[in-house]
C-alpha cells in the first residue's frame, strides 16, 4: 500500500507524519512518500489589480518558501531518524500550484494523509485537501488536532449505504481486519428503521469484534452528532463518507462542538 503524506505547515507537520507512521505500522508492507508542495508564485499577487511584486517582495517571498521547505525537511528527517521503521520513507519537494501537485501525487496513492483543516489554516492547506479528496478522489486520512496513542485499534464507522463510504471502507479493510473492536454507529429518524449492514456479519465471521450502536437523529448537524457518538464509543479513527466540498469543510472547521473536540479530535478516514 502506498501512503502519501502532504506537508504544508511546520506547526502541523509532526501530527501528519505521526498519523502516516501509525498507518504504516498497522498495514504490513506500506510505503510512505512525503510531499511538500512549494509555492512557485506569490499568492499575494495573483490578479492584475494586485500589481506585480517588486524586487524586495520577490526576495522576501523566495526566502519564506525556502525557510518553510527547510523547516519541514528538518521535521521529516528528525521523524525518520526517531522511528527506525520509517528509514525508507521518501522525501519529495515540488514547486508549482499546490492543488495541481497534490492531485497528481494523490492519484498514485492508496491513502493520502493531510493536515486537518481548521478555521485558521492557510489557503494552501485547503487547496491540498480539495485536490486529494475531490480532484483526485483519493481516500484521505485527516490527521488529528492532537497526538494520540493509537490509530485504528478501535475504528468507528459512521454508517450510510453510500458509494463514498463503501470506497472508504474498502481502503480501510487492512486496518479493520486488525482492529481490536469495530463500532458501527447508525443515525435513524425512528428506532430500528435501518437494517444492520451486511459488513457487520462479514467482519464477525472473520473473527472481528463488532458492535452496532444506534441513535435518534436530532436537529443538530449530523456531522456533530456523529463525532459525539464516535467519541463516546472510544474511537481512535472515524471512518465516514465525505459530502459536498463547502459543507464538509465548514463542518470540519467551524462545527459547533469544535471546542469540545479541540484536544481529542479524531483522525478521519474518508472518501468522496
Amino acid at each position: 500500500m502506498r501512503i502519501l503524506a502532504v506537508l504544508d505547515q511546520p506547526d502541523t507537520a509532526a501530527l501528519t507524519l505521526d498519523t502516516a507512521r501509525q498507518l504504516a505500522e498497522r498495514i504490513a508492507g506500506a510505503a510512505i512518500c512525503v510531499l511538500h508542495p512549494k509555492l512557485a508564485t506569490n499568492p499575494d499577487f495573483q490578479s492584475p489589480d494586485e500589481g506585480l511584486p517588486d524586487a524586495a517582495e520577490q526576495a522576501r517571498f523566495a526566502q519564506s518558501v525556502t525557510a518553510r521547505a527547510t523547516a519541514l525537511h528538518q521535521i521529516f528527517e528528525n521523524w525518520r531518524t526517531t522511528h527506525s521503521g520509517m528509514a525508507n520513507a521518501q522525501w519529495e519537494e515540488q514547486a508549482g500550484d499546490t492543488r495541481a501537485l497534490v492531485r497528481l501525487a494523490a492519484e498514485k496513492a492508496d491513502l493520502v494523509v493531510l493536515d486537518r483543516p481548521t478555521a485558521t489554516t492557510p489557503k494552501t492547506t485547503e487547496q491540498a485537501f480539495t485536490a486529494a479528496l475531490y480532484d483526485a478522489q483519493a481516500t484521505v486520512v485527516l490527521a488529528p488536532l492532537a497526538a494520540q496513542a493509537t490509530l485504528g485499534l478501535h475504528p468507528v464507522i459512521a454508517w450510510q449505504d453510500t458509494a463514498n463510504l463503501a470506497h472508504a471502507i474498502q481502503s480501510a479493510l487492512p486496518l479493520l481486519k486488525k482492529a481490536l473492536h469495530i463500532t458501527f454507529i447508525i443515525g435513524e429518524s425512528f428506532p430500528l428503521t435501518v437494517p444492520d449492514p451486511a459488513l457487520v456479519a462479514e467482519l464477525r465471521a472473520g473473527g472481528s469484534t463488532v458492535t452496532v450502536e444506534r441513535f435518534i437523529l436530532t436537529d443538530e448537524p449530523v456531522g456533530e452528532q456523529i463525532k459525539a457518538h464516535a467519541l463516546r464509543a472510544g474511537a481512535d479513527l472515524l471512518i465516514m463518507g465525505a459530502y459536498g466540498r463547502p459543507r464538509f469543510i465548514e463542518w470540519l472547521c467551524h462545527g459547533p462542538t469544535v471546542d469540545i473536540l479541540a484536544h481529542t479530535s479524531l483522525p478521519i478516514l474518508t472518501h468522496h
